[in-house]
């Protein structure tokens, strides 16, 4: 099971991380599977993964929390634990695969009224705002739920970002 793909996230090989992050993105889209994941102690290196260099681990790490992130709980676990900053810094990519996980993470976070204010003191807005530009349609329509759900209770903060 579980603890075993959570000791190869944690290993300094690329290929066993990515085939371990990928195994626990695909276990993730289970509801029990999505509380068993975070029982087991793998987001610090799910977390740890969007900081790699390496595009593809971040794709996959980023797409694993955003599959996590549709249980409420770990909605404030996943922002508890950290992953706030190299989620936002993941919106700056070049590569449009990891943006879009990383965005729809994001959008499912902000859906937490718990996580608004730290995703906003956190400074998502203005990339969440710029992604509105995107050519891809499944980034536009991620950054544009982020923003709604944002705005329920930081009015002023939404609508200074103008864009």
């Amino acid at each position: 099971g579980l603890p075993p793909l959570v000791d190869l996230m944690l290993t300094q090989n690329e290929r066993l991380q990515e085939h371990a992050v990928v195994a626990i993105r695909n276990l993730s889209v289970n509801e029990q599977n999505e509380v068993d994941i975070v029982a087991e102690g793998a987001l610090a290196p799910i977390i740890n993964l969007l900081r790699v260099p390496n595009e593809d681990l971040q794709e996959h790490a980023a797409g694993a929390l955003a599959n996590l992130s549709t249980n409420p709980m770990n909605k404030i676990r996943i922002v508890n634990d950290g992953a706030l900053g190299p989620l936002i810094a993941l919106l700056r990519s070049p590569d449009e695969l990891v943006v879009e996980q990383a965005v729809m993470c994001m959008r499912n976070l902000s859906a937490s009224p718990e996580n608004r204010a730290r995703i906003v003191a956190e400074g998502a807005l203005p990339r969440l705002t710029s992604l509105l530009r995107s050519p891809v349609d499944k980034i536009q329509e991620a950054a544009a739920g982020a923003i709604r759900n944002l705005s329920g209770e930081n009015e002023d903060s939404v609508a200074g970002e103008g864009g």
